[in-house]
């Protein structure tokens, strides 16, 4: 028996995310002649910065730098902050980044602690927790069957997707932007990137979006009032991605992995301009739409074949989310209250996907670092952890499901409400590919057994079957086809319902 098969790849995403290292960045800070004294502590924070992040064999290598910063305040009632940058190299070893078709990095901030050891001196210690993502394309063979009129075929068509291409580019952007008000010191400096367009030419992708950056600062006037600046910069970026096609779907994400603010002093040494360079990474996750048909089960008319079987995963498309999300929140401050709110920062943590009922939940976490002045002038810093939850109506029948959003802050409102109370608005981009997950039981591979079975010579055999027994079955007991059954017994459907006895043909 002379078996022609055809064999088809089909791609899975795999991504390994338990590989962390910790690293530990420390400075002492040595006040210069210009500034003041250190009256107290209120706020100190770290920074850090991806330069580079390499792969060689089984090792990756990220080069890095970690903004120090302590805020303080002084006898004159002013706030004042001071900065060094410590660079850091750290590499971790996995053997999976041997295969692996896109490496990220992610750094997070663990812990910050800043104590002043005179007037003019303090120390400041941070620690970092880097965590690499690999992912790594598996392919499978779907095979399938030439014209074989000897073997009958149990068959599940899939409309699956296959993947296509998970690469990661970087890119910088720069800008000089003046300033309405003075700086004396920057306070904080966060920005955001997102996506609106994309089209692809050939293997390259033309990505347009914004990135935006948020800065406060200290009023050069009046130390102890801040400005708030926030300035768009438009994302018009051509990038390569080896393995790219222009039939493929999917997303491009945008992370901002670096962010630089150099004030442009003039003789007084209070700033007018402020330069801005931004490091982004933009991840390419496209996929290739594939209709797929999957052997279930064989037999041999006449005959006995060998069959491998295994279980498959397959990707089915469900979803796909580009969205922003307006979350509103507000909470109550202790001791004086507040009189007003002189900057905030955030960070989103935890973020987990769930299917409840009929909607697809994305949760998390937001923390809130709020600069704030109460009644008495006194300023002070308060975090407060608020839960996130973005719903979206998710009414396919999947209920497993895969799924790695990317939630993005966009933006962030942080106002007085009332004298003992902020009101708490941020704009959060969502953007997410969901899949529905399959698993089949898949021939993988026929043979022609050694062991033929001997050919039934009874031209017709009566059979009584169970009640509603499926023609598959019995054609594959009796090495006849599902076809030949039907025919005989002059039937439209695929089992035995209401039937008390039929007829196997012989083929």
């Amino acid at each position: 028996m002379d078996i022609a098969l055809k064999r088809e790849n089909y791609k899975l995403l795999r991504t390994v995310k338990d590989n962390s290292i910790e690293e530990c960045v420390e400075a002492d800070f040595s006040l210069p002649e210009y500034m003041p004294e250190i009256l107290r502590i209120i706020k100190s924070t770290a920074q850090p910065k991806v330069n580079s992040c390499k792969a060689v064999g089984e090792r990756v290598t990220i080069d890095g730098e970690c903004e120090l910063r302590m805020i303080y305040t002084a006898e004159d009632g002013g706030i004042y902050s001071f900065t060094q940058s410590r660079p850091f190299t750290r590499h971790c070893e996995n053997i999976v980044f041997n295969d692996a078709t896109d490496i990220n990095s992610e750094i997070t901030v663990s812990y910050v602690n800043c104590r002043a050891t005179s007037t003019k001196r303090a120390e400041i210690k941070a620690g970092l927790v880097i965590k690499f993502s690999a992912f790594l394309d598996e392919t499978e063979e779907i095979i399938s069957l030439e014209e074989n009129t000897c073997i009958e075929e149990k068959c599940v068509p899939v409309r699956a997707m296959s993947l296509g291409c998970k690469k990661t580019r970087a890119f910088s952007m720069s800008d000089t932007i003046s300033l309405p008000v003075s700086c004396a010191f920057i306070i904080s400096a966060r920005a955001s990137a997102s996506c609106s367009e994309i089209k692809k030419i050939s293997n390259k992708i033309m990505v347009k979006g914004d990135a935006i950056i948020e800065i406060c600062y200290v009023n050069a006037s009046d130390k102890t009032c801040t400005e708030r600046i926030r300035h768009s910069l438009p994302v018009n970026q051509i990038l390569e991605f080896e393995g790219m096609e222009e039939r493929f779907t999917g997303n491009v994400t945008l992370n901002v992995t670096a962010v630089d603010v150099i004030q442009k002093n003039e003789q007084d040494g209070n700033g007018t301009a402020l330069d801005i360079a931004l490091g982004i990474d933009a991840s390419v996750c496209m996929w290739e739409e594939k209709e797929l048909v999957v052997i279930s089960d064989a037999y041999a008319v006449g005959g006995s074949i060998d069959l491998k079987k295994k279980s498959y995963l397959f990707f089915t498309p469900l979803d796909e989310i580009r969205d922003t999300y307006i979350f509103r929140n507000d909470f109550q401050v202790s001791g004086e209250g507040v009189s007003k709110v002189l900057g905030s920062t955030c960070e989103l943590s935890n973020i987990t996907v769930k299917k409840e009922n009929e909607m697809l939940c994305l949760c998390g976490s937001l923390t809130i670092s709020a600069l704030i002045k109460d009644s008495s002038g006194t300023i002070s810093n308060i975090n407060k952890i608020l839960d996130i939850k973005y719903e979206r109506k998710a009414d396919y029948e999947e209920t497993e499901i895969f799924c790695e959003p990317q939630l993005t802050v966009l933006s962030l409102d942080c106002i007085e409400k009332g004298s003992s109370g902020i009101d708490i608005r941020a704009e959060i981009g969502v953007t997410a590919t969901v899949f529905g997950k399959i698993y089949i039981d898949a021939v993988t591979d026929i043979t022609e057994s050694e062991n033929q079975a001997k050919r039934n010579s009874n031209a017709i055999t009566v059979y009584f079957p169970e009640e509603a027994e499926s023609l598959w079955s019995i054609a594959r007991r009796y090495n006849t086809t599902v076809k030949a059954i039907a025919e005989e017994n002059n039937l439209s459907g695929d089992t035995t319902e209401n039937l008390k006895m039929i007829f196997i043909p012989a083929v």
